[in-house]
C-alpha cells in the first residue's frame, strides 16, 4: 500500500468520511430500535428504507452529472449541512413528543435526496488528492472510514439509548438525544470538506453539452463495457439481498435473539468490525492477481454466512456470524469499488459512482417483500431467503452479461 496518510486532502477527505459515516450508522440504529417500537412490524422498517434509499434511484444519476460538472468539494459542503439541519429538526421533533411515523418517512426521502445527489462527488473526489497509482489503495482505505463507522457508531448509539431508558426516560428522549449527536457529526463533516484545498473538478464543461448527452454517455459505457456492467449488478444485489439483514436487524435482534437496543449496538459492532478487517485487507491486496475471482468468492460467502444467520437463536454465535458476515461484505464491497473505478476514466467518475450509489437506491425492492415475508412466516426465514438470493443472483451478474471471462482475468 502507497498512501500519503498525510497528505493534508485526503486526511480532510478520510476525516469528513468518518463523520459522515459515523452519523449515519447512529441513525440507523436509533431510527430502527424507534420505528419497530411503534408498532412492532418489520414492515415498518421496509417502508422507512425506502423513504431514505428510493430518492437515490432517481436523484444519484444527476447528482453524478452534478460531480462531473461542478467543484465536488462544494457540492459535499452543501449537502452535508442541509442533512445536518433536518437531522436537527428530526431530534427536536423526537425530543418535543410531536413525531410521528409520517415524519420518519417525509425526512427520509428528504435525506435520501441529499444524499444521493452528493455521494458521487464525496465518491469521485479522492482521484482529485492522491496520486494516480495510489488510487486503487485509496479508495480502499477510504471504504474502512465508512466501515471504522459501523463499529463506533452502533455501538455508542445503542448504549447511549440503553443508558437513557434504564434511566426511567422515555425511548424518545434517548433516540432524540441521539439525533443531535447525529446532526453534529453532519455538520463537523461539512466543516472539514470545507477545508479540502482542492476543488474537484475534472475538467470546464462546455454550457452548451446538454444533461441528455451527459446522461447517454454514461449509460452507453455502461451498458457495453461487460465488465463495469457485471460489477455494477454484483452490488445491486449485494445491496438488495446482503445488506437486507442490516434492515431487519432490529427486529431479529428482538424477537429471535430477545435482545436490548445493548445487543442490538454491539451486533451492528461486530458487523462493523469485521468489516473493517475485509475491507482492510483489500487495501493490503492491492497487487493481488484476479481481483474478480475473488470478488466472486467473497459475495457467494457473504450469501451463504447471510443463509446461515437466519437459522441462529443463540446470541453468541450471533456475534460471531455477524462479524464474519461484515468480514467478507467490507471486502466483497470495497473490492468491488475500487475494480470499478479502476475501469473508469476520470472524466465519468462521477457519473459511473451515481449508478452505484442508485443500486443502494435498490435495497426497497427487496425489503418490502422480504418484509411482508417476515411478518407472514418469519423474521427467520426471511433473513435465509435474502442469503440464498444473493449466492443465486450472482450468476447473473456474471454470466447473464457475458462478464465471465473479463472478470477472471
Amino acid at each position: 500500500m502507497r498512501i500519503n496518510l498525510f497528505s493534508r486532502d485526503f486526511v480532510l477527505v478520510w476525516i469528513g468520511t468518518l463523520a459522515s459515516g459515523f452519523a449515519m450508522n447512529m441513525q440507523y440504529i436509533a431510527r430502527g430500535w424507534f420505528v419497530f417500537g411503534i408498532g412492532n412490524l418489520v414492515v415498518d422498517l421496509a417502508w422507512v428504507l425506502l423513504a431514505f434509499t428510493l430518492p437515490q434511484v432517481f436523484f444519484s444519476l444527476p447528482g453524478g452529472i452534478l460531480a462531473d460538472r461542478y467543484s465536488k468539494r462544494s457540492i459535499i459542503v452543501v449537502s452535508h449541512a442541509l442533512i445536518a439541519i433536518a437531522t436537527l429538526v428530526m431530534g427536536l421533533l423526537i425530543l418535543g413528543h410531536h413525531i410521528q411515523f409520517i415524519h420518519f418517512i417525509v425526512f427520509g426521502v428528504l435525506n435520501g435526496t441529499v444524499l444521493a445527489l452528493s455521494f458521487p462527488a464525496r465518491q469521485a473526489i479522492v482521484p482529485h488528492v492522491v496520486k494516480e497509482d495510489e488510487v486503487f489503495s485509496a479508495l480502499a482505505l477510504s471504504t474502512t472510514a465508512v466501515n471504522i463507522s459501523r463499529v463506533a457508531g452502533p455501538a455508542f448509539a445503542g448504549v447511549l439509548i440503553s443508558w437513557i431508558v434504564k434511566g426511567n426516560q422515555s425511548s424518545e428522549i434517548a433516540v432524540g438525544v441521539v439525533y443531535l449527536v447525529i446532526s453534529c457529526l453532519y455538520f463537523l463533516a461539512s466543516l472539514f470538506s470545507l477545508l479540502i484545498t482542492v476543488p474537484g473538478k475534472v475538467a470546464k464543461v462546455s454550457n452548451e453539452r446538454s444533461l441528455k448527452k451527459d446522461l447517454f454517455e454514461v449509460v452507453e459505457f455502461v451498458l457495453h463495457k461487460r465488465i463495469v456492467f457485471s460489477l455494477v449488478l454484483l452490488s445491486i444485489f449485494a445491496y438488495m439481498f446482503g445488506h437486507s439483514l442490516n434492515a431487519f436487524l432490529p427486529a431479529f435482534n428482538e424477537t429471535i435473539l430477545l435482545g436490548t437496543a445493548r445487543e442490538y449496538g454491539f451486533l451492528l459492532t461486530t458487523l462493523g468490525i469485521g468489516s473493517i478487517i475485509g475491507s482492510f485487507m483489500v487495501v493490503w491486496a492491492s497487487e493481488l492477481r484476479r481481483k474478480g475471482i475473488w470478488l466472486i468468492g467473497l459475495q457467494i460467502s457473504w450469501g451463504a454466512l447471510v443463509f446461515s444467520f437466519g437459522f441462529t437463536s443463540w446470541m453468541w454465535l450471533a456475534f460471531v456470524l455477524s462479524g464474519l458476515i461484515g468480514g467478507f461484505a467490507g471486502a466483497a464491497m470495497a473490492l468491488n469499488r475500487s475494480l470499478l473505478q479502476s475501469y473508469v476514466r476520470t472524466s465519468l467518475l462521477g457519473r459511473v459512482m451515481s449508478i452505484d450509489m442508485m443500486a443502494h437506491g435498490m435495497m426497497p425492492f427487496a425489503a418490502l417483500p422480504l418484509g411482508m415475508l417476515a411478518d407472514a412466516k418469519g423474521i427467520d426465514l426471511a433473513i435465509s431467503v435474502a442469503g440464498g438470493l444473493l449466492v443465486l443472483t450472482i450468476a447473473l451478474a456474471v454470466f447473464g452479461v457475458g462478464a465471465h471471462r473479463s472478470i477472471a482475468k
